[in-house]
């Protein structure tokens, strides 16, 4: 177990349990890989790919895994239901390294949704596309998107989305 501040682990707490909230569609107080499908049939439609296409397929695919994977990380089984306590309790709980190399797979394909026109790299206006389409702020995307380009290049790799989504588990983003 890693050793974080009381006050990193309630802030971890906090965002892992709104994250539960995004995924608990049916509002039912658990999940289930009912739940994961449905919510990577939202965010592929919310990139403009058809249920049934390739980028629909390959995106449900690896949510499924990364589920399953942490079903098995609990100690449950595939059609066992997760709890909001069980799920936030595993990330807070969870070696930062391990999460990390579990996001890959997912955060590929995630990768490959926000790059529309495949030139491995993911614009401001890809960036943006994504997150209006959630109803989020300008403003907070845009602080959002200069806090990821690490790098200053204008646009986001692979590498600067994954560590966007483990830094929202672990606090490293807000």
């Amino acid at each position: 177990m890693h050793q974080v501040s009381i006050e990193q682990t309630e802030s971890q707490r906090s965002r892992v349990s709104k994250a539960f909230d995004l995924m608990d569609l049916d509002g039912s107080g658990e999940l289930s890989v009912e739940d994961i499908e449905a919510l990577a049939e939202q965010l592929v439609g919310r990139f403009g790919f058809a249920p049934g296409s390739q980028q629909h397929e390959d995106f449900r695919r690896v949510s499924t895994q990364l589920w399953q994977g942490v079903q098995q990380d609990i100690g449950l089984s595939a059609g066992d239901k997760v709890s909001r306590k069980e799920y936030v309790d595993f990330y807070a709980n969870a070696e930062p390294a391990a999460i990390r190399r579990t996001l890959a797979p997912f955060t590929e394909q995630l990768f490959k949704l926000f790059d529309t026109d495949g030139d491995g790299r993911v614009s401001k206006s890809e960036f943006e596309r994504y997150h209006r389409a959630w109803g989020v702020p300008q403003d907070r995307i845009e602080g959002t998107f200069e806090q990821l380009d690490t790098d200053g290049s204008g646009d986001l790799s692979q590498e600067e989305l994954h560590k966007y989504l483990s830094g929202f588990i672990f606090g490293d983003f807000r």
